[in-house]
């Protein structure tokens, strides 16, 4: 069964070298069925005793979204608690455990087991290291001590590496981000949507004044904290029937900015390319970070002979750009492209400082002048079809300015159940 990795990865022994980032694994089949409050998690010390392990499993209903049950509970109660394939399991990966075999499960783990199975997670053939998953005969302890806290009130996230204020106007917007030793990354960002339309219709383009936003509901757990962040539109922007929301993950180290769009209508069939969403970020003054990336430059052409003729989005994994700045630390953005989306949309562009006021790039993509920042980030929707999309973008922070972030993609897991105990 396949993981996706949103962190990098723990190593699989103790001579290794841990990784220091989540793991979540999108609905693992094994676990199908069992009641989520009775399952947990242990991992083999090199001394051979077993450890119970950092366990979170956050349900998702079957619109896609978290059930979150502080707040406003708009999605309170909307899951049964049984584990299903659109639920998560998150880990901690420094905490992965050595192999193991069946007599070395001791007995007070497996008295008290209704199914226990052995997980072991890989990076391509790489084993990263095992987990002994069990479905208890009760319900099992809570864990306490989230290593992401939330204040509702102040609109702000806290965790040994960044504090993140929400922005105090439109929260679904990107925040302020500073890093744990005071020096800020992110002062503010701008988001729109471009829309260009067939003749009989006038171009739009949709800036973040154009619809409202607000916290919602929240969840906090031991290793993560979701703020679903509710949108509200101008009269304007609800008659072209787009839905438009937010869930944002808070980790240790790490953060997500996903953007859910719901078309109403089908895109191919009213907007032309040069229609997508753009981001833009703006660094504190005199913090410009380098930033090295894989997207391709914002091309100086039209928009539809640079996204008709050009690539898909397919070709490439992981679409990221590294900044990082001598003594001051690093970070990594993801651009998250939907899973069904990947093989009709261009890959996302790129948008450096200059580009802002370029006229070789204004004069075909006029918008991105209306949010001028020191980086964005377009990505084109013209050929997807009707229905929710998720993208958005990822932020992964290190305080260490040489930092790779190598580590950061996929995994896989291999699951075995084990016999019942005599």
């Amino acid at each position: 069964m396949a993981g996706l990795l949103l962190g990098a990865l723990a190593g699989g022994s103790a001579a290794a070298a841990p990784y220091t980032y989540p793991i979540v694994l999108k609905g693992p089949e094994a676990l199908v069925g069992q009641a989520i409050k009775n399952v947990e998690a242990f991992a083999r010390q090199a001394d051979g005793s077993f450890r119970r392990v950092t366990l979170q499993i956050d349900e998702v209903n079957k619109r896609d979204d978290y059930v979150l049950a502080g707040g406003i509970p708009y999605t309170a109660n909307t899951d049964d608690g049984v584990f299903d394939g659109n639920d998560e399991v998150v880990l901690l990966g420094e905490e992965l455990g050595t192999d193991f075999a069946d007599k070395d499960v001791p007995g007070w783990i497996a008295a008290d087991a209704a199914k226990a199975w052995k997980a072991q997670l890989l990076r391509g053939t790489k084993s990263l290291g095992f987990v002994l998953f069990v479905a208890a005969r009760r319900p099992v302890p809570a864990q306490p001590n989230a290593q992401v806290s939330f204040d509702e009130k102040a609109g702000v996230v806290k965790t040994a590496a960044y504090t993140y204020v929400f922005h105090p106007k439109n929260p679904v917007l990107l925040g302020a981000v500073t890093l744990a030793d005071g020096s800020p990354l992110i002062e503010s960002s701008k988001f729109l949507m471009p829309l260009k339309t067939p003749f009989f219709m006038p171009d739009m383009t949709f800036l973040d004044t154009d619809f409202r936003s607000q916290i919602e509901c929240w969840q906090t757990g031991p290793i993560r904290s979701i703020v679903a962040v509710g949108v509200k539109y101008t009269s304007f922007l609800s008659l072209v029937n787009l839905h438009l929301f937010s869930e944002l993950v808070f980790y240790r180290e790490k953060f997500e900015i996903p953007t859910k769009i719901e078309f109403i209508f089908d895109p191919t069939r009213l907007l032309n390319p040069g229609s997508g969403l753009f981001y833009s970020l703006v660094f504190p003054p005199g913090r410009a970070w380098e930033i090295d990336s894989n997207l391709a430059p914002l091309p100086a052409r039209p928009a539809d002979e640079a996204i008709e003729s050009g690539p898909r989005a397919s070709a490439t994994d992981v679409f990221q750009a590294r900044g990082h700045q001598k003594n001051e630390g690093s970070f990594l953005v993801q651009v998250r492209v939907d899973e069904r989306a990947r093989a009709d949309v261009p890959p996302p562009f790129l948008i450096r400082k200059g580009d802002f006021s370029d006229p070789k790039r204004t004069e075909h993509w006029p918008w991105i002048a209306k949010a001028p920042g020191d980086l964005g980030v377009f990505l084109d929707i013209s050929q997807v079809r009707k229905g929710i999309y998720d993208f958005g973008l990822d932020l992964l922070l290190s305080p260490k300015a040489d930092e790779t972030f190598a580590e950061y993609g996929f995994i896989s897991t291999s699951w075995r159940q084990l016999p019942p105990s005599p």
